[in-house]
């Protein structure tokens, strides 16, 4: 019974580098896709580096999104906030009742759910989001190889990046998981 899952078929796929599910070193592997094959150390190195910057990239694209939501909810209460203004001196000086002007409690202007899913900042938090997935996935299948030498390549690559760009967070209890 033939287990090789190679399936080296082409004239392309001369090289093979065998798919060993424990964790292992060595140069020669396949990554991704049946083009990307680091069958040479210098290969390997640029391979590593590739990932490296990869995960990295994940990061800022973390970053990326956190700032994005932080403007535009900052822009969004500055536009309540001239909005409420913009009311309380339009407020007639009688009150009635409890106490409260009634033109105090006339409804602000909100944008409706349409508005919101598709304006332009939403659209471009999900278009990131959708890029970070994927670069998410991917450096799950880098890992998956199980060479610890690109496992290291991730590991460097998200950590430098959260050096860099994780550590910028307004809010104490601002988290990754709980938001």
């Amino acid at each position: 019974m033939d287990h090789d899952h190679d399936h080296n078929h082409g004239p392309d796929d001369a090289v093979s580098c065998p798919m060993i599910m424990t964790f292992h070193g060595g140069h020669c592997e396949r990554i991704l896709w049946n083009g990307w094959v680091a069958s040479t150390v210098a290969e390997f190195v640029f391979s590593a580096l590739a990932i490296f910057l990869m995960a990295f990239c994940y990061e800022i694209l973390k970053y990326l999104r956190e700032y994005i939501l932080r403007q535009t909810v900052r822009k969004e209460a500055e536009r309540v906030a001239l909005e409420m203004q913009a009311k309380s001196t339009n407020m007639p000086a009688h009150t009635s009742g409890g106490g409260c002007p009634r033109s105090t409690m006339a409804e602000i202007q909100d944008k409706s759910y349409a508005q919101r899913v598709f304006s332009t900042p939403h659209l471009i938090q999900t278009i990131l989001n959708a890029i970070q997935i994927f670069i998410s996935y991917l450096l799950m299948l880098i890992f998956m190889t199980f060479n610890y030498w690109l496992c290291l390549a991730v590991v460097l690559g998200l950590g430098v990046g959260y050096f860099f760009f994780g550590w910028i967070k307004q809010e104490v209890y601002e988290s990754e998981c709980c938001q």
